[in-house]
């Protein structure tokens, strides 16, 4: 798929006003990971931070099945950027060969908080592996997809070369109107970063001044 066409038909639509969408059935794109397999739709996101099975095998292996089945609209595969058992050029390259459109960075350290967190970022093995696989994800012309949890990580994100920012409200989110305020920063640091980008949330995020939703 061409990257830069998909981007401007995601522009067009929402210049008309309306909405991008996404998540596991679409329709704007759709989003595979490791999660899906784990088959835990009230842990997913926990599941997926635990040492179960290998991440990245499990997102190819969903990519291989859902490509296929998505015809012209675009999937994303989560990749798992800590992966030291990886040359993640390399697996970038067997993603786009797979039909892949684009990459997640999910799972995320983001998700992560406290002391492991901290003897994560210590270890090299923390965010800004995920703000290099952005950047090299772009490099390769594959669209980039970055989960964000801070004003820090959106703007770092966008400069890196991401063409969507979803921001997480993270496992203990506050009420939807309750983040109005942190959402408006968040996106504001991420368009201070590029332009360009498109600012979406994790659903039901549907607040003023984004330009569409993921859906778990």
């Amino acid at each position: 798929m061409n990257r830069g066409k998909i981007l401007e038909a995601w522009r067009r639509k929402r210049a008309s006003g309306q909405m991008l969408r996404g998540g596991k059935d679409g329709p704007d794109f759709r989003v595979v990971s490791n999660g899906d397999t784990l088959d835990l739709p009230d842990a997913r996101a926990l599941a997926a931070l635990l040492p179960l099975g290998d991440a990245n095998a499990l997102s190819l292996a969903g990519a291989k099945r859902a490509v296929p089945l998505a015809g012209d609209t675009p999937v994303f595969a989560g990749v798992c950027a800590s992966d030291p058992l990886r040359l993640m050029d390399k697996f970038l390259l067997e993603l786009k060969g797979a039909g892949v459109a684009g990459i997640q960075n999910a799972p995320s350290v983001g998700l992560i908080d406290g002391a492991f967190r901290n003897n994560l970022e210590e270890a090299k093995l923390g965010y800004a592996r995920e703000i290099d696989l952005i950047r090299d994800a772009a490099k390769l012309d594959l669209l980039t997809s970055a989960f964000v949890f801070s004003a820090e990580d959106a703007r770092a994100m966008a400069e890196a070369g991401a063409d969507l920012v979803v921001l997480h409200p993270g496992l203990a989110a506050a009420p939807v109107q309750e983040r109005a305020p942190w959402v408006e920063e968040v996106a504001n640091a991420a368009r201070a970063g590029r332009k360009d980008v498109l600012v979406l949330a994790l659903s039901p995020s549907e607040l003023p001044g984004l330009d569409g939703i993921q859906i778990e």
